[in-house]
């Protein structure tokens, strides 16, 4: 399938999930038919039995506690459908022939990311841009932000299980953002013209941070290109310049030459 096709057909996949936080439970298991039930029960503990043989299971102090980001969002972990069927849009966000075009290594150097800084990757999906931040910053955090509970699940857990401690996740609201007061960089790659109210969406995250703030944006290029959303979908550069303008936000840098099919901008607010 010609990747624009693929493009299109995966954009209208929409409902991406992992069960919840904790693991689904266990079928009960069948007792053999010469076992009885009293058989089956846990015999009584022996108190002649040294405590100090029995495993503890006390949380380490030394470790963060695993904190479940969608039960503290209020997400019912056990509505959400399986990686299944989730696992295509996954694949296709990561698939290897987009680094080709979408150069991420080259498009985290060029944001010469300092350290200490909180950087927003407002609609991180897979956490493609996020995990690749996060490693270039020796003090500082990722905040990686989707819509979709599923990828923030899938984010989360990618993070617990490599050990990266300064990746965190939340799920934000589509047309209202919540972003930290403290933010210094916020990121956004082809998510922009996804985005319904695209003036409203940016003043809204331009209110909650503070002036200096940068706001670097990839956004696909008009014309003829073999990837990316279809032709009325994509925001016109100077469009996308005006409405950061009235949202409080000036160009600093055009890294556009970086990229074969979309421009990249660095903004700052005022």
């Amino acid at each position: 399938m010609p990747p624009t096709n693929l493009y299109r057909s995966l954009f209208l996949f929409s409902s991406f999930a992992f069960f919840g936080c904790s693991k689904p439970a266990e079928p009960a298991k069948e007792l053999p038919p010469s076992t009885t039930v009293s058989e089956a029960q846990p015999k009584a503990a022996d108190p002649a039995v040294d405590a100090a043989s029995a495993p503890a299971h006390v949380h380490d102090p030394s470790n963060p506690p695993i904190d479940c980001p969608l039960r503290k969002a209020g997400i019912d972990p056990t509505k959400m459908k399986p990686f299944e069927q989730i696992e295509q849009y996954i694949q296709f966000l990561e698939r290897e022939d987009r680094a080709v075009w979408q150069k991420p290594d080259e498009v985290v150097a060029a944001l010469a990311l300092q350290p200490g800084e909180t950087v927003v990757d407002l609609g991180a999906g897979s956490g493609y841009f996020a995990f690749r931040m996060a490693s270039k910053l020796d003090s500082g955090k990722v905040i990686a932000g989707d819509v979709e509970a599923e990828m923030i699940r899938h984010v989360h857990h990618n993070a617990m299980l490599k050990g990266i401690q300064n990746v965190e996740v939340t799920l934000i609201d589509k047309d209202k953002p919540q972003v930290p007061s403290q933010t210094d960089r916020l990121f956004v790659c082809d998510v922009l013209h996804h985005v319904a109210n695209l003036g409203d969406w940016l003043k809204h995250v331009s209110n909650q941070v503070k002036p200096g703030c940068k706001f670097d944006v990839i956004e696909f290029k008009e014309g003829e290109i073999p990837d990316g959303p279809p032709e009325n979908m994509r925001i016109k550069r100077d469009a996308l310049e005006k409405a950061m303008a009235e949202a409080g936000f000036e160009v600093k840098k055009d890294l556009s030459e970086l990229l074969p099919y979309q421009y990249f901008l660095e903004f700052e607010k005022k």
